[in-house]
């Protein structure tokens, strides 16, 4: 509930705190007082917009701050409230600050936020219903979520958002292979091309490094072979070898172990050093053989390794991003390949998913038809009470395309007199009227609707004192469920109020100002007498106004 308003700088107003109270809140006064300008106040602080004539002073700052007390659980866990409410906490102080020019500091519970953030609170809080605010009412696009708040079918709409999601990708999918079908042969060039391409190398780590290592060995052949003849030369191929200064050491080797026998050991070192000579001139002599390349082989090393660096270019660079490349191909290439059997495939799933989807859509129509019938009597009686004595009320259905709601557009009709076709509420309903039918609505969805707070302004215009009683018990049993708050002319209404405050336009230095006056019992029946004498009360409007208070209980 909405337990202040403080308002400072603000049309009339240059400071202002209001506190309200549960129930049915009432706010009378003269004509010109100020009362809508409270009612702006609370729209200007939950995101509205604020225009440059709002500013009683222009040099001065605009404040405004409404304190909301949130104990329902069901509304502490709305996205647009619980971010700014701790696990022990149960009040949102909306506090907006506004210059001149334009700039504005907008705060909930100390947090900076956007007018975003506070527009989508104000929506979770309160609903407005003034002469302006009936577009909820008149859009048919929000009827079908008015009815179905009526309707116990969570399981049911949440088993048919399954379906409807299936339904949609299997929708997606088919559309996606018509879109490729359209140009499936010249794909399918390309993907084989590429395929091809790919094909041509193993596109292995190990395989790349062999090909990169020959193709350096290759292009280096000449000085390779140099280098080794070279070093056979130096092993074994003249006088000057190490094979042969080695034979030269064993004469005068063996000569020293016939002397000495400790240097046996040196002998043997001498035949491995001989061993090893002679192993190294022969794997030298084997690594010679492999430098010899025919041309035919030398140039298949050489493309192959320049396929190696286009296929790296052109799908790399590393060798992995090719072989993604070419898995890819591949799958889009068996897909395209066997096109018509995969849309016979999906066709078949899709047929299979609209059926469920259409069984459980059915049982959520004949929920709605059943649902609009019930809401048909509630909205026809409420509204007779509140002076429409001849009103039809219908609810119009026509099928549509499969839709995230089902295949159901509705549109609520009404004739509020005799013998006139109903239309659509938009072209039928005057201000007053269509703030009476939401009031009918509120009734019909008070178990259902979550927003704590409801505004009526208007409520009362074109009707008389009986209706404007019937229409005060309607506010004062809605009341009993949410807060409301009510601007009214009507003493008939204003009595049923359970807090009446009362909008006076005093002039101070000169200037006049707005005050907002919360009523005593005694003040209350002087009030009601006022706006029922239109002057100052006489012993018999404070009668009258006693017996109005007497009535409402």
């Amino acid at each position: 509930m909405l337990t202040s308003l403080k308002i400072k700088n603000f049309g009339l107003i240059e400071e202002l705190s209001v506190d309200l109270k549960k129930g049915l809140n009432v706010f009378t006064g003269e004509t010109g007082a100020g009362k809508s300008i409270v009612i702006d106040a609370l729209r200007i602080a939950l995101g509205e917009r604020v225009l440059s004539s709002h500013f009683k002073n222009p040099s001065q700052k605009c404040f405004l701050e409404a304190v909301f007390q949130i104990t329902d659980d069901e509304l502490r866990s709305m996205d647009a409230i619980e971010d700014f409410l701790e696990d022990d906490e149960d009040q949102l102080i909306i506090q907006r600050t506004i210059e001149f020019d334009g700039s504005k500091k907008n705060k909930i519970n100390g947090m900076n936020v956007t007018v975003g953030q506070l527009k989508a609170l104000g929506q979770a809080l309160m609903d407005f219903h003034g002469p302006h605010d009936h577009q909820l009412l008149f859009s048919k696009d929000s009827h079908l979520g008015i009815l179905d708040r009526l309707i116990d079918f969570k399981e049911l709409k949440n088993l048919y958002t399954q379906h409807f999601q299936e339904y949609s990708r299997l929708r997606h999918e088919i559309q996606k292979l018509k879109d490729l079908s359209r140009s499936r042969d010249k794909e399918l060039d390309l993907l084989a091309y590429q395929m091809k391409e790919l094909e041509q190398v193993s596109l292995s780590e190990e395989d790349y490094r062999e090909t990169e290592l020959e193709q350096t060995r290759i292009n280096n052949a000449e000085r390779l072979h140099e280098n080794v003849q070279e070093i056979m030369g130096v092993l074994t191929d003249d006088q000057a070898s190490s094979s042969e200064f080695i034979r030269r050491a064993f004469l005068p080797m063996k000569n020293l172990n016939q002397v000495d026998e400790q240097t046996n050991y040196l002998m043997d070192l001498l035949s491995q050093l001989q061993d090893l000579n002679d192993q190294l001139a022969s794997e030298i002599h084997n690594y010679a053989y492999t430098l010899s390349y025919e041309e035919d082989e030398a140039v298949r090393v050489n493309d192959r390794f320049d396929m190696y660096r286009t296929i790296l270019k052109k799908y790399g660079p590393t060798l992995q991003d090719a072989r993604k490349v070419y898995e890819e191909s591949k799958k889009q290439f068996e897909l395209l390949s066997d096109l018509e059997h995969n849309d016979a495939k999906l066709q078949k799933a899709l047929m299979e998913a609209e059926s469920q989807l259409a069984s459980v859509a059915k049982e959520i129509t004949a929920k709605r038809h059943v649902t609009a019938k019930e809401l048909k009597k509630t909205i026809e009686r409420e509204l007779k009470d509140l002076g429409f004595t001849h009103v039809t009320f219908e609810t119009r259905f026509s099928t549509t395309p499969w839709q995230p709601t089902g295949c159901d557009e509705i549109e609520f009709f009404i004739s509020p007199n005799a013998g006139m076709d109903p239309k659509a509420l938009a072209e039928i309903v005057s201000s007053g009227e269509a703030a009476r039918v939401m009031l009918a609505l509120k009734q019909a969805l008070i178990k259902v609707d979550p927003i704590p707070v409801l505004v009526f302004d208007e409520i009362d215009a074109q009707i008389g004192g009986r209706l404007g009683s019937i229409t005060g018990q309607k506010l004062k049993h809605l009341s009993k469920h949410r807060q409301v708050l009510l601007i009214t002319h009507l003493p008939q209404i204003a009595a049923f109020a359970d807090h009446h405050l009362k909008v006076v336009k005093p002039v101070i230095n000169g200037m006049a100002t707005t005050e907002v006056l919360a009523l005593s019992k005694d003040e209350k029946v002087k009030e009601l007498a006022q706006m029922m004498s239109g002057q100052e009360e006489t012993s018999i409007a404070l009668k009258h106004a006693k017996d109005l208070l007497a009535k409402a209980g």
